[in-house]
């Protein structure tokens, strides 16, 4: 990303996102999960109550995407909990994107961040590297 992307995704708005079922601001996993299905995740950041934040971005050379799924586990949301999910605007191909896990009666449980964009071949291999070496060991 460079230094314009950077300068104009800051200056967006989070605008917070609503279930297309329900039509409520309150998310369970399935619908968050859903909302990010078909995009690619540059950067990931979690932060939980008490814990040091940790950023992960994908390896272009091993092709090891980021997981939603893992990040969201590290925000656990405790039994009765639901996820608020806010994004801005895009920016060309990539938008800013926050989730935050909150505790029954509405506390914070931790927060994800995430710089999202579409899916580009850069993550994924041209040919399936397990379907190659067994072609070269026959």
């Amino acid at each position: 990303m460079d230094f314009l992307d950077k300068l104009a995704l800051s200056g967006r708005r989070y605008e917070p996102r609503v279930s297309p079922v329900t039509g409520s601001t309150q998310l369970h996993l399935p619908e968050v999960l859903m909302m990010y299905n078909g995009k690619a995740i540059m950067e990931l950041t979690t932060g939980s109550n008490g814990k040091p934040s940790r950023t992960v971005r994908p390896d272009p050379d091993r092709k090891l995407k980021v997981s939603l799924l893992d990040g969201l586990s590290e925000i656990h949301v405790p039994a009765g909990g639901w996820y608020e999910v806010y994004e801005t605007a895009p920016s060309g191909d990539l938008a800013k994107v926050r989730v935050v896990a909150r505790a029954p009666g509405g506390a914070s449980a931790g927060e994800l961040r995430m710089l999202v964009g579409r899916r580009t071949l850069d993550h994924y291999f041209l040919e399936d590297p397990i379907l190659k070496s067994l072609e070269e060991r026959a």
